[in-house]
């Protein structure tokens, strides 16, 4: 009797209904895990389908093709992306808001800072959205993941340049420059393992930014900051 008890309650935990964003959601996780240790080309919908737990029919529910999972899988990344920079900016807005005193270089640190730590804690994911391009009929959507994340670093100058902390003519053409030069460079990096000068980019990074965004007025003595620390 136990035997069959339980074998009746596997059979109705296979037939609870998920949601479709749960089931979105281990679909995108079977591909990630599946491009990352087979790689892209060599990894079959079939393969994605029995690794989610969903019959090879339902996966095309969610996703046209396996480009389309590489899609998937680059805008959520791009958007935790620009998730955690916001957290980032709207702190130091709500602190020039608030009428205290900011170091431009501080926010700097803060923003570069949480770009390489969130592709440092999603390895797998930035093996998988830098080495891979998408079908060239999906280039054009590929480029517009980068949208919200372009204008969320065009407002940071743009608001930065407002309350006098830092000076660019040109918020837009800035923020452009900056992703590709710093954050692709960052991104690749890591792609292809720990790179020993990582260090040396990020600290360039922040040295380059704080001369090149450098207020018209006369800055004091920074203050020294603690060491920030992460925790995997």
């Amino acid at each position: 009797m136990e035997q069959v008890h339980e074998a009746v309650s596997s059979v109705l935990k296979r037939r609870t209904v998920k949601s479709s964003e749960q089931r979105r959601a281990e679909i995108l996780e079977a591909a990630l895990n599946l491009f990352s240790s087979k790689g892209f080309h060599e990894t079959t919908m079939e393969e994605v389908a029995h690794a989610a737990g969903v019959a090879k029919g339902t996966i095309y529910l969610y996703f046209q093709s396996k480009e389309h999972l590489l899609l998937a899988l680059k805008r959520d990344f791009m958007q935790g992306l620009t998730d955690v920079v916001a957290t980032t900016v709207a702190d130091a807005i709500e602190l020039l808001e608030a009428g205290k005193q900011a170091d431009y270089r501080d926010i700097i640190d803060d923003i570069l800072d949480s770009v390489v730590d969130y592709h440092r804690q999603r390895r797998e994911a930035v093996e998988v959205v830098v080495r891979q391009s998408p079908s060239p009929d999906l280039v054009q959507e590929a480029l517009e993941l980068e949208r919200d994340y372009l204008a969320l670093v065009t407002s940071a100058f743009r608001t930065g340049a407002e309350f006098g902390i830092t000076q660019t003519e040109d918020p837009e053409m800035t923020a452009h420059l900056i992703t590709a030069a710093i954050r692709d460079n960052i991104a690749t990096s890591l792609c292809y393992g720990e790179p020993a000068d990582l260090d040396r980019l990020v600290e360039a990074s922040k040295q380059m930014l704080y001369k090149a965004l450098a207020p018209n007025i006369e800055m004091p003595p920074r203050r020294p900051r603690l060491v920030r620390t992460t925790v995997d």
